[in-house]
């Protein structure tokens, strides 16, 4: 399996990846992604589009969503009460500790509201694509509508306990991590 990362435009930058592999599958986690460089990557790894795995609902991580949908006719996953409350249609619901399979790829699915109602967390392969959950040193806003900073502290002690130290943390924003250097530095882990 191959991993992908690519930046949504400004003035967001949004983290969104690319996995594929070799039975010919691929998933794109988050969809802010310019479709010209997801389509480079179809191509040169020879992998169609097999699913968009949505960490949450927020616009600035589906920027593309609608194009690249229509370019590769794939399914939407996202959590039920973000699907809800940003009205996106045609998406089908993540399970809570769910495991999800497509060629190869195989990722376990996790909801860790908070952030938004239907925030997930997937893991995959020692990586945690955690949108705006985690960050490196930092949690993601409560102050959106539907955010919630003490169902946002629940989700984060979820995380500690379900994930482990070496795994790498993949945010929606910004800088990569891991688990065991959030656990010791970031400030909202250790207050746990």
């Amino acid at each position: 399996m191959k991993a992908y990362h690519l930046t949504g435009k400004a003035p967001y930058y949004t983290n969104c990846y690319m996995l594929t592999d070799n039975s010919g599958q691929a998933v794109m986690i988050d969809c802010s992604a310019d479709t010209e460089k997801v389509k480079a990557i179809l191509e040169n790894d020879r992998v169609q589009l097999s699913a968009i795995l949505l960490t949450h609902g927020h616009q600035d991580h589906r920027e593309t969503l609608e194009e690249t949908v229509a370019l590769y006719n794939c399914p939407v996953y996202l959590g039920a009460e973000d699907a809800e409350q940003f009205n996106l249609e045609n998406t089908i619901p993540y399970e809570d500790s769910g495991n999800m399979l497509f060629g190869e790829i195989r990722l376990h699915t996790f909801h860790t509201p908070g952030h938004t109602p239907g925030g997930f967390c997937l893991m995959c392969e020692g990586m945690l694509f955690c949108g705006d959950t985690l960050f490196a040193g930092t949690v993601g806003r409560t102050d959106f509508p539907g955010g919630n900073f003490e169902t946002l502290k629940e989700s984060l002690a979820k995380i500690v306990r379900t994930v482990p130290d070496e795994m790498q943390v993949l945010p929606g924003h910004n800088h990569f991590s891991t688990m065991k250097q959030e656990k010791e530095q970031n400030p909202y882990l250790r207050r746990l």
